[in-house]
Parts: C-alpha cells; sequence; structure tokens
C-alpha cells in the first residue's frame, strides 16, 4: 500500500475513500482531522448507549420528554432508552408518541395488532396469586438489572437493585 498525503492540507492520510460520480471512480485522501471536519468518521470513542440514544431520537424523530414518570412502575424515557424494555402495560399509553415510530419500524410499518389475542375468558392463576406475581416480578427485575450492569447504566441498575430488595422483604 503506498502512503498518500491528505488531499487538503498534505499531512500523512489515515482516511481513503473511494467514491463513484457519473461512473467514474474519485479516490479521496484525508488525514483524520479534514476526515472528521469533512464528516467521514466521528469521534473516535462513542459509547454504544449513546449510539443507539441518537439511533432511536433520528429514526423515531422524538425528543426527550419533560421528565415523564409512570404512576406504577415509575419507567421514564430515558429508562427504555437505557433498557429497551417498558415496566408495565401503562408505559405504553405513557411513552405512545415516542413509541410509535420505533413499533412502526419494528413492526415493518404495521401499527395495529392483527394476529391471535389471549381469550379474555379464561382468567390466569398467577395474577390470583401474590406470592407468585411478586415472584415473577423479581424475575424479571433481576434480568432488567443484568441488562443495566451490562450497558454499565449504574444509577437505573441501583433503582432496581433497590426494588428488588424491597419485592423480596414484602
Amino acid at each position: 500500500m503506498s502512503l498518500h498525503a491528505c488531499d487538503r492540507c498534505n499531512k500523512p492520510a489515515t482516511v481513503h475513500s473511494t467514491e463513484i460520480s457519473g461512473g467514474k471512480p474519485h479516490e479521496i485522501h484525508l488525514c483524520e482531522a479534514c476526515a472528521q471536519e469533512a464528516g467521514y468518521i466521528q469521534q473516535s470513542h462513542v459509547p454504544i448507549n449513546e449510539l443507539l440514544n441518537q439511533f432511536l431520537k433520528t429514526q423515531a424523530n422524538v425528543s426527550d420528554p419533560q421528565t415523564a414518570r409512570c404512576a406504577d412502575c415509575g419507567m421514564t424515557w430515558q429508562e427504555f432508552k437505557d433498557t429497551g424494555l417498558l415496566g408495565c402495560p401503562k408505559d405504553y399509553d405513557l411513552f405512545l408518541n415516542q413509541l410509535s415510530g420505533v413499533i412502526e419500524r419494528a413492526q415493518q410499518s404495521a401499527t395495529h395488532h392483527t394476529g391471535k389475542t389471549p381469550d379474555p375468558t379464561v382468567k390466569k392463576t398467577r395474577d390470583e396469586d401474590p406470592v407468585k406475581l411478586r415472584q415473577s416480578q423479581v424475575a424479571k427485575l433481576k434480568k432488567e438489572l443484568a441488562r443495566a450492569v451490562e450497558a454499565e447504566s449504574y444509577e437505573t441498575a441501583a433503582r432496581i437493585r433497590d426494588e428488588i430488595r424491597t419485592l423480596e422483604e414484602a
């Protein structure tokens, strides 16, 4: 590989790109500073959470709500962005505007459920037993805790840890 100088400032080029314009290839050689200025590269280290948050914002075309928090489960939009999970069914209503674009893209532009639905006449036995319901909630929270720790979202992890302790002590 031959060494190239930056097309803009003549420093050693570290970014090499071939663009095709009018059916003809055109090589571009830029140093890191010029490549970043021209938009060929982003900052050298971007945390994955930040990339995902930027992606969600641009793809959903939404902005953060004014720290809206679910009255039932305490979920915020930021916590959803960190974990990718909603806390309870009421979150769908609370974050409807933010979720609509995300759901539509995930469901290939479908916005309404067209599959099977549970039989409303069948009562769930787990809902009748508060101990089993609490155990189910603890198991769900432990999974969320593991995801939060893996994502290095320690504030969320601490909140989940406290919720687990509260449920286990009850």
